[in-house]
């Protein structure tokens, strides 16, 4: 149950699970091939990037150019393709990571008929895994996943549900929408902290393991090894969906690097998740009020396909930057 406090927060403004990924690339060809002519995704939009957004992340005189993609029956769960030039300097974002490495947005998760027919084709496509696609299940749930890495450090989690049988993906063909994403964070209670009672997210389900069984598993962690390194996972999304969701993710036992620097834009890789909020001035003097500082000040931009849009940022604990858009 909500406390009066964190109903009387969210009354003030209310946010959406995010309805796109901003992916900053090299490249545009590759990712099209991926998401367009492999995925069956299509091709929304095509222009320039405003430069007002440029400039609030700190890159006046940059320009760019962006490609928003998306399944061709959904209006949610897109991508967003920007290439920018004399935005210097960019960095990757999570350069030479491990999965037990922590900071940043590290993967964003897609559902698939065949995981084995598409990690055929996404290995002709050159993008490569931490280990083999590897069933497992969280109980009552069970699902077949691989955890693939691409160009400009772009990562996805391919996910075949094995059990119980999907509901609502009647849609799916190749790819389906961007459902959900995971962020490898130090303190999971930290993390959770701040989307329960900085932005009003609710709790969509957890689990916790000790550790990984013995033999191959999703991370690529080596089987002896496994058995000593834990996994807690927590989803939250403001009104409790798997729907543009968060995953948190902490594996206690494998210390790794933290690569929350240089985490969002202007970086190469997945560089943002931009969430439709109601009352943005509201969700601003929150976010500030709870002593975190706005990672981009409110701004006014020209977004496609919606027109004239309010837009703020705020960077999560572990550097994930999260964008907020008012039409």
């Amino acid at each position: 149950m909500h406390s009066l406090r964190e109903q009387t927060m969210t009354a003030e403004f209310e946010i959406s699970g995010f309805n796109e990924a901003v992916l900053i690339v090299r490249h545009e060809q590759v990712h099209l091939d991926c998401w367009v002519g492999n995925g069956g995704w299509e091709l929304r939009h095509q222009g320039a990037v405003d430069p007002r957004l440029l400039a609030a992340w700190g890159r006046p005189g940059a320009s760019g150019q962006e490609w928003l993609l998306s399944h061709p029956e959904l209006q949610t769960g897109w991508v967003r393709l920007l290439r920018l030039s004399d935005a210097g300097p960019q960095h990757d974002i999570r350069a030479d990571d491990q999965c037990w490495d922590t900071g940043g947005i590290f993967d964003l998760n897609v559902r698939v008929l065949d995981l084995a027919a598409m990690a055929l084709r996404m290995r002709a496509l050159q993008w490569h895994g931490a280990a083999p696609p590897v069933a497992w299940d969280f109980g009552t749930l069970g699902v077949k996943e691989w955890l693939v890495r691409g160009p400009d450090n772009v990562r996805l989690a391919l996910i075949e549900r094995l059990y119980p049988p999907l509901q609502g993906f009647d849609h799916l063909r190749e790819f389906s929408q961007v459902f959900n994403s995971s962020q490898i964070v130090r303190d999971l209670d930290v993390a959770q902290a701040f989307y329960r009672d900085v932005l009003g997210f609710q709790s969509v389900s957890s689990y916790e393991s000790p550790g990984f069984a013995p033999g191959p598993n999703l991370f690529g962690l080596p089987p002896g090894l496994a058995p000593q390194v834990g996994l807690k996972l927590s989803i939250v999304h403001p009104q409790g969906r798997m729907e543009g969701s968060i995953e948190l993710v902490s594996s206690p036992g494998a210390a790794g690097l933290d690569l929350s620097a240089n985490a969002g834009p202007p970086h190469f890789g997945m560089a943002a998740l931009r969430f439709p909020v109601r009352g943005i001035e509201a969700l601003a003097r929150r976010i500030e009020h709870c002593g975190h500082p706005l990672a981009m000040p409110l701004t006014t931009v020209s977004l496609a396909p919606h027109g004239s849009v309010r837009m703020l940022a705020v960077c999560a604990p572990d550097g994930a930057w999260l964008e907020f858009v008012e039409p």
